[in-house]
């Protein structure tokens, strides 16, 4: 397996896989007893399964790990070789892998999984969009006390404060409210798939 890049911040990877007809019980058996191993490696948070939806048909596995180093650890463990070898008796009609690192964590909803992140202009747009009218809020709030203060250390506190609100908050909202906009793709085979019923 080749070794992932190295990132200091928490990394996810999204296994994403669609099972034949009558496969389901057994798979999900099977993706249940691999996310409960990974789960006992160092530095897991743990792994998020959705199941098929009327818009999406594969099932969606999302582990995420503490850093890269964690995350590769899991990848090349002789345990995951072993739950790799048991999915051999599964039939799969596909399978796609993706690595979500960095800022694109930001732009993913819990219910919802792409193969691409998106337009990097777009993810520039949404921060802007995002940040700006925020951090004119918590300035305004917190200029009577702050006003005083050196410039630096003004800048110090509203970051602290509008940083976590954007990527626990505000961002969350965002991606939800644009989401057929970030990610096209995913909105045209939803649409797709309707039209097949």
């Amino acid at each position: 397996m080749t070794k992932t890049k190295h990132f200091p911040s928490p990394v996810a990877t999204m296994f994403a896989r669609q099972v034949r007809p009558g496969y389901e019980t057994e798979y999900e058996e099977w993706l249940a007893g691999i996310s409960e191993a990974a789960s006992r490696f160092h530095g897991s948070q743990g792994t998020t399964i959705l199941k098929p939806t009327g818009v999406r048909e594969e099932y969606i596995a999302i582990s995420q790990f503490e850093n890269s180093d964690c995350l590769e650890a899991w990848l090349c463990s002789d345990q995951r070789r072993d739950w790799l070898e048991k999915l051999n008796t599964i039939a799969l009609d596909h399978e796609e892998v993706k690595a979500l690192t960095g800022m694109e964590r930001w732009f993913t909803l819990p219910n919802r999984a792409v193969s691409q992140p998106p337009a990097r202009y777009k993810t520039a747009i949404l921060v802007f969009v995002g940040l700006y009218p925020l951090l004119l809020v918590i300035n305004a709030l917190l200029a009577p006390v702050t006003d005083p203060w050196p410039r630096a250390v003004q800048i110090l506190l509203s970051l602290s404060i509008s940083i976590p609100v954007m990527v626990w908050v505000v961002l969350p909202w965002l991606t939800r409210l644009s989401f057929g906009w970030l990610y096209p793709s995913y909105r045209r085979a939803g649409l797709a798939r309707s039209e097949k019923r």
